[in-house]
């Protein structure tokens, strides 16, 4: 450690580190997949968990080239090793899991190193308890594992620039190497600020040592055109120009709109400030109270990490801010910037960051209080109060209450452990309510079985989104190809009538899926009532219908 890095006064109680760690593991397999984004990602890795391309990612049997692969061959690995021991949902939210804490792992032995052991702990406190974080560590999506890559290659570099180590700097550039199979350019993106930072404040070390640099360029481009080149020559032309022009180039210009998520310049403001709470008022006041002139030392080294961090986090938010296609998920890889920077906005906060951060603590405290005695059930469409007595969240809020009263002059540990307790109370308490209402997966096998036997391949789907086409790949191995047509609609309407009516060459069932009380058969199209083979309502908002084509002796006069 640097010694003139001064230590933190704040220290935090073993049990309060404990509670934030249980947090990743807590809450990975008590649920089905939830969307918008579970279904898609756990039905591409499922499809090459039984033996699906490699290269080209599919998803229900039809190529999907949004990103890279690499996500989908870890996925698919922890399907295979784990899933016949705790479920393929909750091995593929593992995955999500161990990124998470190896993510910490990394800020942590980095931060050490330049900040002290007491500081690192904070910096791993503040980013464990952020609600961002907590959100990525507990859904099957990609962004965790970009958020491990981008977060390894940002300070192994730095460690080995610093440091004059080649070790860490070669992992570094094979860390973005990585990344970019994990999510393409936007990965680079992410580290192309701080990696710019590193180039000035490091120029002179790295021109001593060209050779060591040549060799980490390999390693940073040859993941990426290896597997570019392979999936080139397997999936073709056109599959390569949608991949790169559409997914890659025209998402980040906002010339790709038919892809959706086209968002305004300050879309993110409003976004990064939920996703740091509870520590939001406290890097409001690193800005407002201008905290970067305080470096925590005079180590260059240090002072070095801190602007390292600077351009990581506002640099990555005003370049994310820049790109047309935005999503919440895409500021999860700035988290660890933001935390790296807690210390400075912790430690003798202004007296109105420490009320607000109080405050947020309280408002953690009340709904704890709440679900203690008393639950939400879904009954038709609506949320119903009902009592009840709930002894581990009645355990949690007594907990937080004691962080509260027992450490009044420890921010960080009245903050951090009410953040973790809270957690466990919403996953304790929260999560069944919300599976209630994002669970499709029993109403999607129902239907499944409904279908006659031997008639899998006849079967298509009317209005099945990309969400429906994966629950359906998922649970029941369903491949549904989506006969609407929103070009042709009125050619796509007769096609309908005719499977309805029995005369379709291909098809004699349809699926349709439609949201709240809408009628399932669009209008102009006919059934009759025993031509509906089962109904049912998954989740709260959607009806999936199973209906059969009418057989020759129904349709002779």
């Amino acid at each position: 450690m640097n010694g003139s890095v001064p230590p933190l006064k704040e220290k935090i109680p073993f049990w309060i580190v404990l509670v934030c760690l249980a947090t990743l593991v807590f809450g990975i397999a008590d649920h089905d997949l939830w969307t918008p984004d579970e279904p898609r990602e756990a039905a591409i890795a499922y499809d090459m968990a039984t033996g699906g391309s490699l290269l080209v990612p599919r998803l229900a049997g039809e190529p999907f080239v949004e990103k890279p692969p690499l996500y989908y061959w870890a996925s698919a690995l922890m399907m295979r090793t784990l899933g016949k021991a705790v479920g393929e949902t909750a091995a593929a939210r593992m995955l999500s899991s161990i990124c998470a804490a190896l993510t910490l792992l990394v800020v942590w032995r980095v931060a050490k190193r330049y900040l002290g052991g007491d500081r690192a702990l904070a910096v791993v406190m503040v980013l464990l308890t952020m609600a961002g974080f907590s959100f990525a560590a507990h859904r099957i999506i990609i962004d965790p594992l970009l958020m491990l890559l981008s977060t390894t290659a940002i300070l192994l570099l730095f460690r080995g620039l610093d440091g004059n180590k080649p070790l860490p700097l070669l992992c570094g550039y094979l860390a973005a190497g990585l990344a970019f199979l994990t999510k393409g350019f936007v990965a680079w993106g992410v580290i192309a600020i701080p990696w710019a930072v590193l180039l000035v404040l490091y120029f002179r070390v790295i021109r001593r040592r060209p050779l060591l640099h040549l060799a980490g360029l390999v390693l940073l481009f040859g993941p990426g055109i290896a597997w570019a080149a392979a999936f080139y020559s397997r999936g073709g032309p056109d599959l390569f120009r949608e991949w790169f022009m559409d997914n890659q180039v025209g998402r980040f210009l906002g010339s790709s709109g038919h892809l959706g998520h086209i968002r305004g310049p300050f879309y993110y403001l409003p976004l990064i400030l939920a996703l740091l709470l509870p520590w939001t008022p406290a890097f409001i006041g690193w800005v407002a109270h201008a905290r970067w002139r305080k470096a925590p030392g005079d180590a260059p080294g240090a002072r070095n990490l801190v602007w390292l961090a600077v351009a990581w986090s506002f640099g990555g938010l005003i370049l994310l801010s820049i790109a047309g296609t935005k999503r919440d998920l895409y500021l999860f890889p700035l988290l660890p910037g933001f935390a790296l920077l807690a210390p400075a906005s912790i430690q003798d906060p202004a007296r109105w960051v420490k009320a607000l951060l109080v405050f947020i603590c309280i408002l953690l405290l009340i709904p704890m209080a709440c679900f203690s005695f008393g639950t939400l059930v879904w009954e038709d469409g609506k949320l119903i109060p009902q009592w009840c007595f709930n002894f581990p969240i009645i355990i949690c809020t007594a907990a937080g209450v004691y962080a509260m009263l027992r450490y009044r002059c420890n921010l960080l540990a009245r903050v951090a452990g009410v953040g973790g307790l809270f957690y466990l109370a919403a996953i304790l308490a929260v999560v069944p309510i919300i599976d209630q209402s994002k669970s499709y997966g029993p109403a999607t096998i129902r239907i499944a079985r409904a279908i006659p036997a031997g008639e899998d391949e006849r079967v298509c789907g009317w209005r099945v989104d990309e969400t429906s086409r994966a629950i359906f790949y998922y649970y029941t191995g369903l491949t549904l190809t989506d006969v609407r047509d929103k070009v042709r609609y009125d050619e796509s309407l007769k096609r309908l009538q005719s499977i309805l009516d029995g005369t379709d060459p291909q098809f004699n069932l349809v699926i349709t899926i439609v949201k709240k009380k809408r009628h399932f058969l669009p209008e102009g199209v006919h059934a009759e009532p025993e031509q509906v083979l089962a109904q049912e309502k998954m989740g709260v908002r959607r009806t999936v219908s199973l209906i059969k084509g009418k057989n020759k002796s129904e349709k002779q006069p």
